[in-house]
Parts: C-alpha cells; structure tokens; sequence
C-alpha cells in the first residue's frame, strides 16, 4: 500500500499537470474549462489507481501460484485490501490536487505581476508619444509667426503649449486622472490649435459632475487630434466636437465626418492604443460608431 500510494502520488501529479497546464487564468471561459478538467481528472485518476491496484493484486496472485479460478473470487473478499486502495488513492489524489490547486495560484501571481509591469510599460510608452509631434512642429511654427506679429498672444501661446506637455510628463506613470485636469488639458490643447485654425474648428464641452469622474489620462486629447487629423476644416464647413455625459460612467466624443481623402484607409493606431489601455486599467473597452456624418467615441470612465 505504501508503494503503491507513491507511485499514485507521482502518477496524478503529471498527470494533473498534464490536464491542466493549458488551461490560461486570462481564458475567458477558465472557471467552466476548470471544472470539467477537474472532473475529468478525478474519473481519470480512479481509473489509473484501480488499474493499478489491479495489477499489484494480479502480481501476488501469479507470485503465490493461485488457482485463476478462484481470482475474482478472492478479489471480492479483499475487503481490508479494497479499504487500503481507497484510502491510498484518495491520498494520492488530495496530494496532487494540492499541487495542482498551489501551481495554479503561483502561475496565477506570476501573471498577475507580469501583466501589471506590461501595463506599466504599455502605459508610458503610450503617453510619451501619445501627442502627435506634428502637433508640436506646428506649434513651434505657429509661434515663430506669432513672435514677430503678436508678442501678447504668443506669451499666451508660450504658456499654453508649456502646460499641454508638463500634464504629459507629470501624468505619464498615472492611470487614472481627474476628469477636471483632462479637460483643463484639452482645452489648452485646443486654444493651441485655435490659435493657428481659427475660425475652422469649434469645441463644446457638455460635462456634468466632472468634479466626481476619473478618466485615463490623455483620453481625451487623443480623440480630439484624431479628429484634427483625419477630417478637414474651413471656415465654411468647421470642424465640430462636442464633448459630454452619458450615464454616469462613460463620456462621448463626437465630430462631424468629412474625411481628408489621403487618410481614408488610416490603421487607427490611436483607438487601438486608447482601448487596449481601457482594458487593462478598467476592464472595459471604448466604443465606436461611425455614420455618414458623424463619428463617435465613447470612453469609460471611473466615480471617485
């Protein structure tokens, strides 16, 4: 019996580690494919430790020159015996559901801490080129002309442009943010823009409770620039985002559609970004809705 709990013992632990080694704790259906597996093991492991008292039975019956005649016979009356197999197998069988059950919850902790530092360094590299740097040459640009024809409006610019970057660089290791600072982040990143296009773009901010939200940072501004970027703007025709509320945990971007041609078949490096970082901060996903005239993205956010 001692031997043959060890050998169950050695059995079931590669064995458990076999059924449950491809089994991910990120699966979206984990918890059902553990239990099945689970179930499958124990019935497995029954099998295997009968199979295996069977033949250790079988052994010493050939070993003391029995009458096969008498095999299942005397198999029936090992009552002691068939007590002592259960016992060992459900020794072996709680022995490697500890191991299994401890490997799982390491593996589990490993994870965790990798994807922890993977969001860490997704994160920040994210928001270190999350401002396009078209952005800042056109800036830089923009105050060149401003200098010489507008000192005032370009120490205004000057300031702007300085607090746009230092929420950046004060933000980058953040994952969350006041939805107040986010705003007060748009909008000079706006007025820069203003500044240069004038009267082609137009924003309105619609927000309710912003005081009671977090948001991730540079949300916002992302989807901003990107309507910047891939829709044109004249004084005819302006470009126009609204910003608000829906519900109380998610907020709404919105822009009129009239795509720059060039730009029609964009990879939207952005959104992916912006919505890989929702999942991993907030468990939740942005949402997209594109019409003819209108494109519209709706991003979580967090109540205090």
């Amino acid at each position: 019996m001692l031997v043959l709990t060890f050998a169950q013992l050695e059995v079931f632990i590669a064995l458990g580690t076999w059924f449950f080694q491809s089994i991910k704790s990120d699966d979206p259906n984990f918890i059902r494919k553990m239990l099945l597996r689970l179930v499958l093991f124990y019935l497995t492991v029954l099998g295997i430790a009968f199979i295996m008292f069977l033949a250790l039975f079988t052994y010493h019956f050939i070993k003391n020159g029995l009458d096969f005649s008498m095999y299942f016979e005397s198999f029936i009356e090992l009552n002691y015996e068939l007590k002592n197999f259960f016992i060992a197998t459900i020794v072996g069988f709680s022995f490697g559901a500890l191991f299994f059950f401890y490997s799982q919850w390491t593996d589990a902790l490993k994870n965790l801490q990798k994807l922890r530092e993977e969001k860490l360094i997704f994160q920040y590299e994210t928001l270190k080129n999350q401002v396009n740097p078209h952005f800042l040459f056109n800036s830089l640009n923009s105050l060149s002309s401003l200098v010489k024809t507008n000192p005032d409006l370009s120490e205004e610019f000057i300031l702007k442009l300085s607090s746009v970057y230092r929420y950046i660089v004060e933000n980058s290791e953040k994952e969350m943010v006041p939805l107040a600072s986010e705003l007060e982040f748009v909008k000079n990143y706006f007025d820069l823009q203003k500044i240069r296009d004038g009267e082609k773009i137009d924003i309105k901010v619609e927000i309710i409770d912003a005081d009671s939200m977090r948001i991730l940072p540079v949300s916002l501004q992302l989807l901003v620039e990107n309507a910047f970027k891939h829709n044109a703007a004249t004084r005819n025709n302006p470009l126009e985002i609204v910003i608000h509320n829906e519900g109380i945990d998610k907020l709404v971007v919105r822009n009129n559609l009239q795509e720059k041609t060039q730009l029609k078949n964009s990879s939207k490096i952005g959104l992916k970004n912006l919505n890989e970082r929702c999942r991993l901060i907030l468990n939740r996903e942005i949402e997209i809705q594109e019409t003819v005239h209108e494109f519209v993205v709706k991003v979580p956010v967090k109540l205090k």
